[in-house]
């Protein structure tokens, strides 16, 4: 049986910060809701929690408009960046994501940790 996961293709936290401020990078965060208030949120990114993720890609557009408050990624999309607070549950996020045809997803494996380090987090 072949596969068609694929090996992670990683965002740095340049590219994640210049994304966000553009508006170009659809950043979904996995971490829990009651974590976002904790750690901090990188402005701009979507808040869908890792045991939400598989169900939010199989809503339909309106569903997921209407859940999350963004348009939902297309499967063709290249701007797909998942992430977390250390990078742990966004490599279980990934395979999810690829599995359901966001083939071309990428993480930002430093997640909310890394961020704040470079001070990237509001």
């Amino acid at each position: 049986m072949e596969s068609n996961i694929q090996t992670a293709v990683e965002v740095t936290f340049s590219e994640l910060k210049e994304g966000l401020a553009s508006g170009e990078l659809q950043v979904i965060d996995v971490r829990r809701p009651e974590e976002l208030q904790a750690d901090g949120r990188m402005v701009g990114s979507t808040n869908i929690p890792l045991d939400e993720l598989e169900a939010a890609l199989q809503m339909s557009d309106d569903a997921f408009r209407d859940q999350y408050g963004i348009k939902k990624p297309q499967k063709e999309d290249e701007n797909i960046v998942l992430t977390c607070r250390s990078g742990r549950r966004t490599k279980l996020a990934l395979p999810i994501a690829q599995r359901l045809g966001y083939t071309r997803a990428k993480i930002y494996a430093g997640g909310i940790i890394e961020w704040k380090k470079h001070h990237g987090v509001d």
